[in-house]
């Protein structure tokens, strides 16, 4: 694998998602606040790497196979905390795990470097959006000494809202696996047909 900037912050996006995960769910404020921190950090290597392979001209098959994966991992270990903390229900989380699992898999056996979808790429800002307010709304709330203050907060993660921008997520998530699937079925179908 070649080190370039944007492959390097994939696999950073790669170790930071079990740093998160384990620091967030430690009985400690102040973990659970640098682990927000690192997520932050971290869906903005996101952005980064993409521009910078762009903008360098140093797109290659590794960074396209690397980066939605690390984004996986990353939103994975966010939609599990959130599972724990019960922001989401279980079924949402293992169909979004189910298709970053199958849709990984597929790529793998296929042997495929497809670009990343105009769907997917707007699914995977959304996660990353609503993971990121999520997150926010619950460092804001540590932070608070305001009881009425922290209640809103509470509220609003705990509230109807959140839970349909979950499973709005969850139908995009399940809406591009078909996509993908489609993708590979026709390249298939027209390789054959050669």
């Amino acid at each position: 694998m070649k080190k370039t900037i944007p492959n390097i912050l994939s696999l950073s996006r790669l170790l930071f998602a079990p740093i998160f995960f384990v620091l967030f769910l430690l009985e400690n404020k102040i973990l659970q606040q640098t682990s927000i921190v690192i997520f932050l950090v971290a869906s903005l290597t996101d952005y980064y790497d993409g521009y910078f392979a762009r903008k360098y001209g140093i797109v290659s098959s590794t960074g396209k196979f690397l980066d939605p994966l690390a984004d996986k991992f990353l939103t994975t270990a966010a939609f599990l905390v959130f599972y724990m903390i019960n922001l989401i229900p279980l079924w949402m989380v293992i169909i979004i795990i189910f298709r970053d699992i199958l849709t990984t898999l597929l790529r793998i056996y296929q042997k495929a470097e497809f670009n990343t979808s105009y769907i997917a790429k707007v699914k995977t800002t959304l996660q990353m959006l609503i993971i990121s307010i999520v997150l926010l709304a619950i460092f804001i709330s540590n932070l608070m000494n305001d009881e009425k203050l922290k209640f809103v907060i509470n509220d609003f993660l705990y509230s109807k809202i959140t839970y349909t921008l979950f499973l709005i997520l969850t139908i995009v998530t399940v809406y591009t696996f078909f996509e993908y699937l489609y993708k590979i079925l026709t390249t298939a179908k027209n390789n054959y047909n050669r």
